[in-house]
């Protein structure tokens, strides 16, 4: 699954004249309190929500049964056993207009609910933003381990065993030759790594590569990633190799995650510093606004604190900070 195809189809969906629910959840559990938490959670938001329904009975019927769909559904995500490489969930409900949807994802979510006539994307686009798909492989003298990873969670897991000789205890010219004869053997291995990482890379699948293992392991595997790999690493790290694979995934996932706040507070420092010289960045809501409406964004960066109630002009569809309102058209900013 392809999740920003899927944000495309859910930006599509077009006002409901039922409630939609959206609901974000941490299914990150190291114990069973932090499982009631998440039920908890959601039950305590879906009582909230029905504050807001309750005197609407078109919304209040339907409601109900969206109520019960996310209901069953965290249940059954709270019983169940911990699915590896899956630390949150986004689902969506509207039952009147026969959607249920449910989106895993190998990075938490913060648990946050939305009551709204729309599929509420914000949580799922900023993951995916941050996130891209990534090979990350785990390369040691005779062993390898590759994972397949997405917004999602692990997607396919293969491992390459290699013989290569032991040491022993012979000295002089033996011991040197025996050297270069493991050597060789671990070469063979990495060169065959190499390989299949390689194709999996140029499948257009993967975005970033991650490297794991000693640092003279590494430095020995690279040798054998043409150019074009190279170019994609984004980290490389070590790591004992006998961990397991959720260790592997959970840290491979929070040092991307780590690199990619960096690489982003780099970018708008280079803008800000660029900015006055040629005109082409600008900030600030309104001013950034302005640039939405007239298409002349490229990137747009957000907050993840920002919040700020909006609409669109009823008679030219320009964006506006104050939804339009019922009984009065707001003026258009252009």
């Amino acid at each position: 699954m392809d999740v920003r195809n899927e944000i495309r189809k859910l930006a599509r969906i077009e006002e409901s004249p039922f409630p939609f629910l959206s609901l974000y959840i941490d299914t990150k559990w190291d114990d069973e309190q932090q499982r009631e938490r998440t039920r908890l959670f959601t039950k305590n938001q879906l009582k909230r929500a029905y504050d807001h329904v309750k005197d609407r009975e078109d919304w209040r019927n339907a409601f109900f049964e969206d109520q019960k769909l996310i209901e069953r559904y965290v249940e059954g995500l709270v019983r169940r056993v911990y699915q590896e490489g899956v630390n949150g969930f986004a689902v969506f409900s509207c039952s009147r207009s026969k959607i249920f949807l449910t989106y895993p994802s190998s990075v938490p979510y913060e648990n946050e609910f939305f009551l709204s006539d729309l599929p509420i994307l914000r949580p799922l686009v900023r993951l995916s933003s941050q996130y891209q798909n990534t090979l990350a492989v785990m390369v040691d003298t005779d062993s390898a381990k590759l994972f397949e990873v997405s917004v999602e969670g692990l997607m396919a897991e293969s491992h390459i065993e290699s013989y290569v000789p032991g040491r022993h205890d012979q000295g002089g010219w033996a011991q040197g030759r025996y050297q270069r004869h493991i050597k060789d053997h671990m070469d063979k291995h990495h060169k065959e790594v190499a390989e299949q990482l390689t194709e999996l890379f140029d499948s257009g699948k993967w975005r970033r590569v991650v490297l794991i293992g000693q640092d003279r392991i590494i430095a020995n595997f690279r040798a054998f990633l043409p150019e074009r790999v190279r170019q994609q690493i984004a980290d490389t790290f070590s790591m004992d190799f006998s961990q397991g694979r959720a260790a592997v995934l959970r840290r491979v996932s929070e040092r991307l995650l780590q690199k990619e706040k960096e690489g982003i507070s780099r970018q708008i420092q280079e803008l800000k510093e660029r900015t006055p010289q040629n005109g082409l960045a600008t900030f600030g809501l309104n001013s950034t606004l302005e640039a939405l409406n007239r298409g002349q964004v490229h990137t747009l960066y957000l907050l993840t604190s920002f919040s700020q109630s909006a609409g669109r002009c009823r008679q030219c569809h320009t964006l506006v900070l104050a939804p339009p309102s019922r009984d009065q058209q707001p003026l258009c900013p252009l």
